[in-house]
């Protein structure tokens, strides 16, 4: 059967997707795979979600979203635009798909991170555009230099895609250096888009700052329910010059028409602080587990990956582990066989990132402790 060849790009994201991973664990096996924190779902938002679904108006909403969340939302970030630069999206998937048919003709092109996830990418293929890589460095707390990303600008260049934090990293992008690059695509009609999918889950130690509402020609987007293990609401949103707004539900009302509307109640909820308190605990205790991951690496001689300041994960270089080096994935094939231990390769991530693997620190101690001793005893398996 023919199909069109928008479709083409889409093979290998499916074919790599972490989901198909995360659906696959065996029983009694370790997971440090995880996308998302695999906590319990803390009992107020459970009984907040049953009294949204017996007592509140579940139809659809306006396209924008429900017009109390997007005042919420431009308050808390204190929005310039004020709720007209709010679009409440089905996570942030859809928003960065929306904003890329309403900015991307045909032949322009997207500036993307060496370490990214796959859809990044796939979305400007999509819509016939084309995508290049900048560098990105894992050798220090910054992320990024706005210099490097400058040079590589073309005259089809439309848009820089940023993550803040950086995916498989947790590296933020620095305040200092995003206004270096925010103001040269100011003055060059480049928009810079700022996933924020992980920034609400940050640790002390670094200069971070969320870049909502940053100016005119930034569009950020961002979720709530990741920390919550809560991800399959599906709810996200995104901050907007007021035009650009509009171009972009353009779309939105050919596309999804809106938002999940009991996700949309929820979270207007959560914005107002429902979880707060649940927020600080799980936020208190990811921190504890950061720590112990890190001390822990060092006691089983790991010096080779990429400290975290946000998220939930360690990018760890086996390579340099390795007297013999192999693919990443080849390796995380080995240590689920014989180990019974889950990780994520880091090529799923991008060329920079083979010969490492992605270690999630969202689980408890003991998993965290067992799961790099079993690394570590994988690696000197190999070693022999």
């Amino acid at each position: 059967m023919k199909f069109s060849k928008r479709i083409a790009c889409l093979h290998d994201l499916i074919q790599s997707s972490e989901r198909v991973l995360r659906d696959t664990v065996p029983k009694g096996y370790l997971d440090l795979s995880s996308s998302v924190p695999p906590f319990p779902v803390p009992g107020a938002l459970l009984n907040a979600a049953q009294e949204i679904i017996r007592s509140e108006n579940l139809n659809y909403t306006e396209t924008y979203g429900l017009p109390k969340l997007r005042e919420a939302l431009a308050e808390k970030h204190n929005l310039p635009w004020g709720s007209a630069g709010v679009t409440i999206t089905t996570g942030t998937s859809e928003a960065l798909f929306c904003v890329i048919a309403a900015l991307l003709d045909p032949g322009e092109e997207l500036l993307v991170p060496a370490l990214t996830l796959r859809a990044h990418k796939a979305v400007s293929l999509f819509f016939s555009g084309s995508i290049r890589e900048y560098p990105i460095s894992m050798l220090s707390a910054n992320q990024i230099r706005a210099e490097e990303i400058i040079a590589m600008i073309g005259e089809r260049t439309k848009a820089i895609l940023v993550n803040n934090p950086l995916i498989a990293t947790g590296q933020l992008f620095h305040p200092d250096e995003f206004a270096i690059l925010s103001q040269y695509c100011k003055e060059t009609g480049i928009f810079i888009l700022v996933d924020e999918s992980f920034y609400e889950i940050h640790y002390p130690g670094y200069d971070s700052a969320s870049f909502a509402g940053y100016d005119d020609h930034v569009i950020s987007f961002s979720s709530m329910t990741k920390l919550f293990s809560m991800s399959g609401l599906r709810i996200g949103w995104l901050f907007a010059a007021a035009d650009i707004t509009e171009a972009i539900n353009s779309v939105r009302y050919i596309s999804s028409t809106c938002a999940n509307t009991f996700s949309q109640r929820f979270a207007l909820r959560m914005t107002a602080g429902l979880g707060a308190e649940n927020r600080e605990k799980l936020l208190s205790l990811l921190q504890n587990r950061r720590k112990l991951m890190l001390e822990t690496l060092q006691q089983h001689n790991f010096q080779h990956y990429v400290k975290p300041y946000a998220g939930y994960h360690v990018l760890l270089n086996i390579q340099k582990e390795l007297k013999n080096p192999r693919p990443d994935a080849e390796f995380v094939q080995v240590l689920k066989e014989r180990h019974e231990v889950i990780v994520t390769p880091g090529s799923r991530f991008g060329l920079a990132a083979e010969g490492y693997i992605r270690i999630s620190f969202a689980t408890d101690e003991a998993n965290i402790q067992r799961g790099v001793a079993e690394i570590r005893a994988c690696v000197d398996e190999l070693n022999l």
